[in-house]
C-alpha cells in the first residue's frame, strides 16, 4: 500500500483492520459497469452502434449538447445512429446486484473502527499517485454521508509548518459543534491529537490522508458531511518535485476550502508553486467541470512584521500582493485567483515551547497566538459549512458518493501525465508545450469534422475513396507535427518526446475516423449502386420504381468511376434480375457484367479501395429492392 507512514490515530486499530476482503471482487466489477460521460455506475444502460454502453440520459443529452458535430461515440468517436440504442437489459441486472454489495460496503464502513486518519492517496517506487481505493470508501462511502452533500477542508504547503496541527484543532472544533464558548478548545493541559504532528524537521504525513469520520453539520435544513484532509508538504525535498506539485495540485481539485499554508511572509517562491498547483489542477479538473480552487485562504504564520494580525490585517496584506502581481507579467494565474476566491489571515509566533517541543497545549501557546488561532479555528468551520459545500464548475452541489469516483479518475489522469517541472523556467516551457500539443489536436479534430460535415450524403462520400481520405488525412497529420515540431521549446529530446505523444493520439483519432469512414463508403457504394441499378431496370424494362429520387442522385456520378464500380458490380451479380425480367432485366445484366470486367482489368495487380466492391457484391443481398408484382410482369 504505498509508502510506508508513521502517521496514527488517537487509539486503536486502522480502519484497515476491518476484514472487507471479500467486498474486493465486487469494487473491481464495479469498475465495468461506469458511465464515461456521468463518471457514475448505469442507470437504464443502452449499446449504441460501436458497441459502448452509456446511461440512456447521458448519451441523448452529449448528443443533443453536441449536435454539430453529429452523433459520435463520446469513447471511440465513430458514428453511430441516434435511432439505434438499444437497451442493456443483462447490464442492467449486473448493476442492480453490484449496487445491493456495495450498499453492504458501506454497512461495514460504519464499524470501520475508532476516528483516525486514513490514507486515501499514496506514492509507489517510481513517485506515481496511488488510490487506496479500500480507504477512500471506507471514508466516503459510509451509509450516514453518502448521499449527501459534502465539503473538504484540506492543508497544504510547506512541510514542518504546522499543517496537522492547525488540523488538529479544527478537528476539535468540528467535535464541538453548536458549542458557544472556548471549551471546544480543549483542557489548558491536554495533550493535542488526531493527525500526527511533531516539532522538528523530519516530514510525516506521507502523500493524502483523510480523517475518516465525517462531521454532520447542518445548513438550510439539510445535513451536509465534512471531511479534514492533510496532504504532504509541497516543498519536501527528499520527494519527487512533481509528485510533490501533483498531490497538492490534487488536494485543490478536492478541496471546497483549501489553506495554503506559509511562513512569515507570502514569498516569490510559494507564488511560483501555486502557479504550477493550478496548472496542473486546471488540465484535470477541466475533464470533470471542476474549478481548480472554490476558496483559497493563505494563512501567513509567524508573521512579524508590521504587528498585525488577524483577518482584517490578512486581507490588507492580501491586496499588497496582488498590487505587485498586477504591476509585473507573472503569475497571471495565482494573480486572478487571489482577485477572485482568495483570503488571507496573519497568525503571530506560536511561542518558543511549541516551536522546539512539547504537546501542542494551550498551556504551552502565548496568549496572543492563542486568541488568534482560536478566532481563525472559528472562521474557518463557519464559513464551511456557511457556504463552502463542493460543487462542479456550473454550481451543481456534488455528493460523496460522486467524489469516489471523480477522485480515481483524477488520480488516473495525473498519473499518467508529466509536467517535468523543476524550476520557473521549466515551468513556463512546460505550460506554453501542454497548451501546443492541445491546441493542435483540437485542430486535427476540426479537420475530421469537416470531412465530416463534407461527406454527409452517400453521393459525397463517393467521391473520396476510404484510401484517398486516408492519404489526405496523413497529409494533413504531417503538415500538423511539422508545425508543432516549430512550435515546441526546450531541449531536443523532450521536444520529439511531446511530438510522439501528439503523434500517437492523432493516429487513434486517424484509425478510429478511416475506420467508421470505410464502412461509411461502403454503406454509400450499396445504395448508389442498388439505386443506379433500379433506375437502369425500371427505364429499360419499363418498370415503375418508387425508388427514383435515389436513382436520379447516384446516376449524377454516373460519370465518375465510382458510380461505374458500383453499377457494374451490383449489376453484373444478377441483381437486376430481381427487379423484372424481359428486355430491362437482360440488358441490365449485360451491362453489368461488361462493367465488372472492365472492373477486373483496371484494378488487377493493384491494391485499391475499389476491390472492397467484391465484398459489396455478397452484401447485395441485404438490399431491399422493389419486386415487381405478378399483374404488371403479365402486362
Amino acid at each position: 500500500m504505498g509508502n510506508e507512514s508513521t502517521k496514527q490515530g488517537t487509539s486503536g486499530p486502522s480502519p484497515r483492520s476491518v476484514p472487507l476482503q471479500n467486498m474486493n471482487s465486487v469494487e473491481a466489477i464495479s469498475e465495468e459497469v461506469v458511465c464515461s460521460i456521468c463518471l457514475e455506475m448505469y442507470d437504464d444502460p443502452v449499446t449504441i452502434d460501436c458497441g459502448h454502453n452509456f446511461c440512456q440520459v447521458c448519451i441523448s443529452a452529449h448528443w443533443a449538447a453536441n449536435s454539430k458535430t453529429g452523433s459520435t461515440c463520446p469513447e471511440c468517436r465513430r458514428t453511430c445512429s441516434r435511432n439505434h440504442m438499444i437497451p442493456a437489459l443483462r447490464m442492467k441486472n449486473v448493476v442492480t446486484k453490484i449496487r445491493d454489495a456495495l450498499q453492504k460496503r458501506r454497512e461495514y464502513s460504519e464499524a470501520a473502527g475508532p476516528p483516525a486518519p486514513c490514507q486515501i492517496i499514496g506514492l509507489d517506487k517510481d513517485s506515481k499517485l496511488i488510490v487506496h481505493e479500500e480507504e477512500l470508501r471506507s471514508c466516503l462511502e459510509q451509509k450516514s454521508v453518502w448521499n449527501r452533500a459534502v465539503c473538504f477542508i484540506s492543508v497544504i504547503g510547506e512541510q514542518r509548518k504546522g499543517k496537522s496541527f492547525l488540523l488538529n484543532y479544527i478537528l476539535r472544533c468540528l467535535n464541538n459543534l453548536g458549542v458557544t464558548d472556548d471549551s471546544w478548545m480543549g483542557r489548558d493541559d491536554e495533550p493535542l491529537e488526531g493527525f500526527d504532528w511533531r516539532p522538528g524537521v523530519n516530514s510525516t504525513t506521507k502523500g493524502v490522508w483523510m480523517w475518516n469520520k465525517p462531521f454532520l453539520a447542518e445548513r438550510d435544513g439539510q445535513k451536509i458531511a465534512i471531511f479534514l484532509v492533510d496532504t504532504e508538504g509541497s516543498l519536501d525535498i527528499e520527494q519527487d518535485k512533481e509528485a510533490s506539485v501533483k498531490l497538492s495540485a490534487f488536494s485543490m481539485l478536492m478541496s471546497s476550502y483549501l489553506i495554503y499554508n506559509v511562513a512569515t511572509m507570502l514569498k516569490e517562491t510559494d507564488l511560483e508553486y501555486l502557479e504550477m498547483f493550478v496548472h496542473v489542477a486546471e488540465g484535470v479538473g477541466k475533464a470533470f467541470s471542476l474549478q481548480p480552487i472554490q476558496h483559497l485562504e493563505f494563512l501567513v504564520r509567524d508573521h512579524f512584521y508590521p504587528p498585525e494580525f488577524g483577518s482584517a490585517a490578512g486581507q490588507e496584506y492580501l491586496k499588497g500582493v496582488i498590487k505587485k502581481l498586477e504591476a509585473s507579467s507573472r503569475h497571471k494565474r495565482s494573480l486572478e485567483l487571489l482577485q477572485s476566491r482568495a483570503s488571507c489571515y496573519l497568525l503571530p509566533f506560536p511561542g518558543k515551547k511549541i516551536a522546539v517541543g512539547g504537546h501542542g497545549s494551550l498551556s504551552e501557546m502565548d496568549e496572543d497566538f492563542r486568541d488568534f488561532l482560536k478566532k481563525y479555528v472559528h472562521d474557518v468551520v463557519t464559513s464551511t459549512v456557511g457556504k463552502c459545500i463542493k460543487t462542479d464548475s456550473n454550481g451543481a452541489i456534488l455528493t460523496c458518493r460522486r467524489m469516489v469516483g471523480k477522485i480515481k479518475k483524477f488520480v488516473e489522469i495525473m498519473k499518467t501525465t508529466e509536467y517535468g517541472f523543476s524550476s520557473p523556467l521549466e515551468m513556463a516551457i512546460a505550460l506554453k508545450n501542454k497548451m501546443a500539443l492541445e491546441n493542435f489536436r483540437k485542430e486535427f479534430h476540426k479537420a475530421l469534422q469537416q470531412e465530416e460535415k463534407n461527406s454527409d450524403n452517400f453521393v459525397q462520400t463517393l467521391k473520396t475513396t476510404p484510401k484517398e481520405m486516408k492519404a489526405k488525412l496523413e497529409r494533413c497529420v504531417e503538415e500538423l507535427l511539422t508545425s508543432c515540431k516549430n512550435e515546441l521549446e526546450g531541449e531536443e529530446e523532450k521536444k520529439q518526446e511531446h511530438l510522439m505523444l501528439l503523434a500517437g493520439h492523432i493516429q487513434e483519432d486517424l484509425e478510429n475516423y478511416t475506420s467508421g469512414y470505410a464502412k461509411k463508403f461502403k454503406t454509400s457504394a450499396t445504395k448508389a449502386g442498388a439505386a443506379a441499378g433500379a433506375a437502369g431496370i425500371g427505364l429499360l424494362g419499363g418498370v415503375v420504381c418508387a425508388g427514383v429520387v435515389l436513382a436520379t442522385e447516384a446516376l449524377l456520378i454516373a460519370g465518375s468511376k465510382l458510380a461505374t464500380v458500383a453499377v457494374g458490380a451490383l449489376a453484373g451479380t444478377g441483381t437486376f434480375a430481381l427487379v423484372g425480367g424481359g428486355v430491362g432485366a437482360k440488358l441490365g445484366s449485360t451491362f453489368g457484367k461488361k462493367e465488372e470486367e472492365n472492373l477486373q482489368m483496371t484494378t488487377e495487380g493493384t491494391e485499391t479501395e475499389e476491390e472492397g466492391f467484391v465484398d459489396l457484391a455478397q452484401d447485395v443481398e441485404q438490399v431491399t429492392f422493389l419486386k415487381i408484382p405478378s399483374d404488371k410482369k403479365n402486362k
